[in-house]
């Protein structure tokens, strides 16, 4: 039986290192400024303007930086705090540590992946089965800043059958924007104890042979995930081209249109008449 839920509840899994985006520097990878605000910040903009209204912000590394700062912002959400002491681990473990948060139409989303609102409007639209969960997925494959990097995901009929970074065949890509509810934790839970250890992929796939992860269509909606350097300054190019939320479809300034712009992120992007 399909299922309509109402998502106010967030978790935001910000537990990991970040090294190779913060290797060195005092602040952690989630308080990194983008545009001259922190990713983390950021993010909880848009699940407040999406009316997201409670925040589970599961921290690890540096945590108690990510803490002060959050608790200085005036972001108009209630948010906590879950702790993963064992954050060097994979980040199915951070979803774990935070198991009694998790309900039926959570969203989940990382730490370190910056979206247009209407990912989450899309996931919050979706009707599910009962113990289903869904990840938002972008088809617009030659769009992606970092494919090697990229998360990949194979989809069959709406559900989705195979996620990860090497897999031999896909169709799409992992935005990084999940809707779920205790069916992943149970999912985790059985991968954890036959390894020790566990990721959110491994996790979507455990669920996904049940028949019960789907594909949620990001269709247009720009996103990119902050690891590297380079990302961060293709996130703050897309920044200035569409705006804080990603969303806006207007011409870049001259200046900018001479920046290295992949053309995924200039879909829907076209110069002026005037240009040369």
């Amino acid at each position: 039986m399909l299922e309509k839920q109402t998502m106010e509840r967030a978790i935001v899994l910000a537990a990991g290192t970040g090294s190779r985006l913060v290797s060195g520097e005092i602040a952690p990878k989630p308080l990194k400024p983008v545009a001259g605000v922190p990713l983390l910040v950021r993010i909880l903009r848009t699940l407040r303007a999406e009316g997201i209204r409670e925040v589970v912000v599961v921290t690890g590394y540096k945590e108690e930086l990510i803490r002060g700062a959050l608790a200085e912002s005036s972001l108009g959400l209630s948010i906590s705090f879950v702790s993963n002491t064992q954050y060097e681990r994979k980040n199915g473990v951070s979803l774990l540590a935070a198991r009694e948060h998790v309900v039926p139409g959570t969203l989940l989303t990382m730490a370190d992946h910056l979206y247009a609102p209407a990912i989450v409007r899309r996931l919050a639209a979706l009707d599910l089965p009962s113990r289903a969960a869904a990840l938002a997925v972008d088809y617009d494959i030659p769009r992606c800043f970092d494919l090697d990097d990229a998360t990949k995901v194979r989809v069959e009929r709406g559900r989705i059958v195979d996620i990860g970074k090497e897999i031999p065949a896909y169709d799409a890509l992992d935005t990084g924007v999940f809707r779920i509810g205790p069916s992943l934790v149970e999912a985790l839970d059985r991968v954890y104890a036959a390894k020790g250890d566990c990721s959110l992929s491994e996790g979507v796939r455990a669920l996904a042979d049940e028949g019960m992860f789907f594909a949620c269509d990001a269709g247009d909606a720009r996103w990119i995930d902050v690891d590297t350097p380079a990302a961060l300054e293709q996130a703050e190019l897309l920044l200035r081209m569409f705006g804080d939320g990603l969303d806006r479809d207007v011409y870049p300034r001259p200046s900018e249109r001479v920046a290295p712009v992949s053309r995924s992120w200039a879909a829907g992007y076209q110069p002026a008449a005037d240009a040369e």
